[in-house]
């Protein structure tokens, strides 16, 4: 509500809402950026990109999703600005990752051999879904959204959203059994971990 109030806020005038709204999501829209392009620099220029856009527009749309619409933005921008500077011939050409450097897991985990060799089995299992799966899961369980605020990021119908999670979460299942068709992850665990999993990722 506090988000829906200062969208309404900034759309009535105050521009002063915006910079809430700027301060709240900035880290969030910085963190998903990268994931879908590695540098820094450029994903912060969208971000600004954004924001000066939304400051200098006389017409803004009303939403009741600020977060999705801001993540939604920034990959349009961010796409826009690749093919502009010829990094990206297609939309398609565009992938979501999550760039975990198995040193730093060893720096962060080495003390604890179990779970070290669990976050990488993770993190391979994880490289190995579909591109939008990748995306449902981050949005589902590291950014905490609702399958019809996924869907609206991802421009799918809310179902789509859901059936997409329960089966990369299955798939995530299937790749950890162990020899003795073990699973090392409960459902909860396995959410828990793709949460440190992102922590650590650059």
């Amino acid at each position: 509500m506090e988000d829906l109030k200062n969208w309404t806020s900034f759309i009535n005038g105050d521009k002063q809402s915006l910079e809430i709204i700027y301060t709240k999501y900035y880290d969030q829209l910085l963190n998903y950026g990268l994931k879908l392009f590695s540098d820094p620099e450029i994903v912060k220029d969208c971000i600004q990109d954004l924001f000066v856009k939304l400051y200098s527009s006389k017409k803004i749309k009303p939403t009741m999703h600020v977060r999705p619409y801001l993540l939604k933005s920034i990959r349009n921008i961010l796409i826009d600005k690749l093919a502009k500077q010829k990094l990206l011939v297609s939309e398609n050409e565009i992938s979501f990752h999550m760039p975990v450097d198995e040193e730093d897991l060893e720096k962060k985990f080495g003390g604890n051999d179990e779970e070290l060799l669990m976050l990488k089995k993770l993190l391979h299992s994880y490289d190995q879904l579909s591109d939008k799966q990748k995306q449902i899961l981050y949005f589902r369980y590291i950014q905490e959204l609702s399958h019809k605020e996924i869907a609206e990021i991802l421009d799918i119908n809310e179902q789509s959203s859901m059936n997409s999670s329960s089966r990369a979460l299955s798939k995530l299942r299937n790749l950890l059994l162990d020899k003795e068709n073990q699973v090392f992850l409960s459902g909860d665990d396995l959410k828990k971990n793709l949460i440190l999993l992102c922590m650590v990722s650059k």
